[in-house]
């Protein structure tokens, strides 16, 4: 039984270690949802033919801009977990190659073995970041019709706001224009995050890996130096007992 109690422990940690460091990510798409829908919902049920064609020029250069946004600050994040995650490993390798006197590994404060780095892990950010937008893509694509026809409901527009920025640039052609855009499309846009995570989640990983090996070259070849440096003698400053200096 405290086997038992001790993996689950164990797994509640790499679980909640996971979400955690992919909410960052999660929050920052669900803003770029947000700005996109507080700038074009306003202008979504107009008549006149003029406004919706620059409300569609907006719409462009607004989705451009905060999914540009969101990709940028996912890609930031995970590069930093790719970094830390990575120290982490280090820590606990040592941590598993050494033992004190009585057998125990060696104790290292700072190490969390559910924070060391595994290539899956960016992946998995990615995948929870995901999650709402595939959610989106179902339900409006089963819901395409009466949505077309008759606009977002309450679970709808809860959606939206969540995932706005992979289902209203979809949305709002359909629906102020009467095209027929079919909503499953933005399940693709969940590979976005997933990818981002995963790239550069690796990418900071390695980018911390060389950093390390450059400052270790640099203090082993300090270390060289100095060892390698002639000693300055002490000749007492007597009279004629230094070396004469070449002009």
């Amino acid at each position: 039984m405290a086997n038992v109690k001790k993996k689950l422990k164990w797994f509640g940690r790499y679980v909640w270690e996971i979400v955690k460091a992919s909410l960052p990510s999660l929050f920052m798409y669900i803003c770029a949802g947000l700005i996109m829908f507080m700038l074009m919902s306003p202008k979504s049920n107009s008549e006149n033919s003029d406004f919706k064609m620059v409300w569609k020029t907006s719409t462009l250069v607004w989705t451009i801009v905060c999914v540009v946004a969101a990709v940028a600050y996912n890609g930031v994040i995970c590069w930093v977990h790719g970094g830390t995650h990575y120290e982490q490993l280090v820590s606990g390798n040592i941590k598993r190659s050494t033992e004190d006197a009585y057998g125990n590994p060696y104790k290292i404060s700072s190490h969390k073995e559910a924070k060391e780095y595994r290539v899956w892990k960016g992946f998995t950010f990615g995948g929870i970041t995901a999650i709402l937008t595939i959610a989106t893509g179902i339900v409006f694509g089963c819901l395409q019709k009466d949505i077309d026809v008759n606009g977002l409901n309450a679970p709808t527009m809860i959606l939206t706001l969540v995932s706005g920025w992979s289902v209203l640039p979809f949305y709002a052609p359909n629906f102020v224009n009467g095209t027929s855009i079919s909503y499953f499309i933005t399940i693709a846009f969940a590979a976005v995050p997933v990818v981002v995570s995963g790239v550069f989640y690796i990418l900071g990983a390695y980018a911390r890996r060389n950093k390390v090996i450059r400052q270790q070259q640099l203090a082993d070849k300090a270390a060289a130096e100095a060892t390698n440096k002639p000693k300055k003698i002490n000749y007492g400053g007597l009279p004629g007992t230094k070396p004469k200096k070449r002009k």
